[in-house]
């Protein structure tokens, strides 16, 4: 499988809001899906609990960068700055 067939079998994994207003994945992930993902040390439940984390998220009208920079400065107490040349 070439890489850019790879990313399009990748970018059908997409998620969409329900009557509730939640998100959720709308289809099952598929073998070839599976097969990438397991190149990356992933699975399927690593894409079921993303999406719920970011399913949730939305509902909560937040960020996934939000998210990520609190949990963060929750590990290490500090926010790293990053100064490029």
């Amino acid at each position: 499988m070439t890489v850019p067939a790879a990313l399009r079998e990748l970018e059908k994994i997409e998620m969409i809001r329900r009557n509730n207003g939640r998100y959720r994945l709308d289809y099952a992930v598929t073998r070839k899906q599976k097969t990438i993902l397991s190149s990356f040390g992933l699975d399927e439940n690593d894409i079921h609990s993303n999406a719920e984390e970011i399913g949730n998220l939305l509902a909560n009208n937040k960020s996934l960068m939000d998210s990520e920079s609190q949990q963060m400065e929750e590990e290490d107490g500090e926010e790293e700055i990053y100064f490029y040349d």
